[in-house]
């Protein structure tokens, strides 16, 4: 998951960082060394400051102030960007679906559609897992994204 994928909301300026197969620590020093990259007014606003808490594991917290900022932009970006970190909020609680329906609306709001599809993948693989019926969450899959990324490995599962 693209957890800092998002911090500069859509792809900007290579700052990237990538998350698969890091832990906690290790994402919390990416999230702090990108400090010096960004605008201090950037980096001290609410999003940001949300931000902070994901790597430090206080996704109950950062769920609030990612719903908090959404609720006051108006810009359509912003709140994409916010629904996709509700989102992770939402995947680390252990919600899948309600991480889905936040990846979903991400991308409906200008999000990277890319990495919503694979956000929304993993979350379905969890459901898959947890009650053990692929077919079900493969097709809520394809209902999201009939022409994902995953919809092959999808129609696989049906």
């Amino acid at each position: 998951m693209g957890l800092f994928d998002s911090f500069f909301g859509k792809k900007k300026d290579n700052l990237l960082a990538h998350t698969n197969n890091l832990s906690m620590q290790e994402m919390e020093q990416i999230q702090n060394s990108l400090e010096g990259k960004m605008a201090p007014e950037d980096y001290n606003n609410a999003f940001n400051q949300a931000c902070r808490l994901v790597p430090k594991g206080k996704y109950a917290e950062a769920l609030v102030m990612f719903e908090q900022v959404k609720a006051n932009t108006n810009d359509t970006d912003q709140k994409g960007t916010c629904d996709n970190q509700i989102g992770v909020c939402h995947f680390f609680l252990g919600d899948y679906e309600k991480a889905i329906e936040s990846y979903a609306s991400s991308f409906k709001n200008g999000f990277d559609k890319g990495m919503a599809d694979d956000n929304i993948w993993e979350a379905c693989e969890k459901l898959m897992k947890k009650e053990n019926d692929k077919a079900k969450w493969a097709r809520h899959y394809l209902s999201i994204l009939p022409q994902g990324n995953y919809s092959g490995k999808a129609q696989k599962l049906l």
